[in-house]
């Protein structure tokens, strides 16, 4: 007789320490809001869960670059806008040069393609996030400096070309940067150019500056076409930021349909383990008692 008990007594602790053990986890995985913690929870999916997180992991990464690259073309497109619009109004103090007369029209005109010319250096050493968005691979280093007489603008000594690169993809590295050289100096110096119409502003030469003028529309045309380059990659990168959110919906979704927790499932188990441990628990102790009693 003691020996069933004894062996009714074990039988009533294992039942208690595994009713215990599945609480435990039923907790866990209400709290978590996963019923995949570890890889013993489900060896079989745990492989699948384990190369989707990854691959969520992976996402992010491209997706912050990619926001990151967008932004910076966003500002590096901005700055285009900028020149274009100073090109533009020096285009139009050319005009106005042309048919200008007297010595106070020429200093006048003279004076604002001045201001122009500076604010032109200024745009084109834009700075985003600490780097200068001209500069190429070279962004610690203002791309442009102007002579303190605005006789010449001067590109930076050590390069303003070089590409700067973002992961977008795995293995897929890609350039995304306007350098200045391309913006500014690569068909036409953009800054000698305004350069030449403001000399010959201070010298009343209209037949120079009238032949400036095609070369004032090449300049403009150079810096329009670098705009619409940033704003080609800027389209490109918001398409396949797109896509790789759309990516992470579907995995998402298929990580929640195999790791997410069934809440009402869970509590209704919950409930059914509790009933059963308090009932294992209540035997354990009557038999426990009529042990003793069997034994005195």
């Amino acid at each position: 007789m003691r020996i069933t008990q004894n062996y009714s007594i074990r039988s009533l602790l294992r039942q208690v320490n595994n009713t215990r053990e599945r609480i435990s986890i039923l907790q866990r995985n209400l709290a978590t809001g996963k019923r995949i913690n570890q890889i013993s929870d489900d060896p079989a999916n745990i492989e699948s869960v384990l190369r989707f997180r990854r691959m969520l992991q992976l996402n992010h990464r491209y997706e912050e670059n990619l926001n990151n690259t967008i932004e910076f073309l966003t500002f590096t497109s901005n700055a285009l806008n900028d020149s274009a619009d100073i090109l533009s109004r020096i285009r139009e103090l050319a005009i106005q040069g042309v048919d200008s007369t007297s010595p106070d029209e020429f200093q006048a005109i003279t004076e604002q393609v001045n201001e122009l010319l500076q604010k032109g250096v200024d745009v084109a050493n834009t700075k985003f996030k600490d780097r200068y968005i001209f500069g190429g691979s070279n962004v610690t280093t203002a791309p442009f400096s102007i002579a303190s007489d605005l006789s010449t603008v001067t590109a930076n000594p050590q390069g303003i070309n070089g590409d700067l690169k973002a992961e977008i993809g795995s293995g897929r590295f890609d350039a995304y940067n306007i350098t200045g050289q391309e913006a500014f100096l690569e068909n036409k110096n953009v800054f000698n150019t305004i350069i030449a119409l403001r000399d010959a502003l201070v010298n009343q030469d209209v037949p120079t500056i009238q032949s400036l003028l095609p070369e004032l529309d090449t300049a403009l045309e150079q810096v329009l076409q670098a705009n619409t380059k940033a704003g080609a990659r800027i389209n490109r990168y918001e398409l396949l930021l797109s896509q790789f959110q759309d990516e992470d919906l579907r995995v998402q979704e298929f990580l929640s349909g195999v790791q997410d927790t069934d809440v009402a499932q869970s509590i209704v188990d919950l409930q059914g383990e509790q009933t059963s441990l308090e009932v294992a628990l209540k035997t354990l102790s009557q038999t426990v008692n009529t042990s003793l009693i069997n034994f005195i």
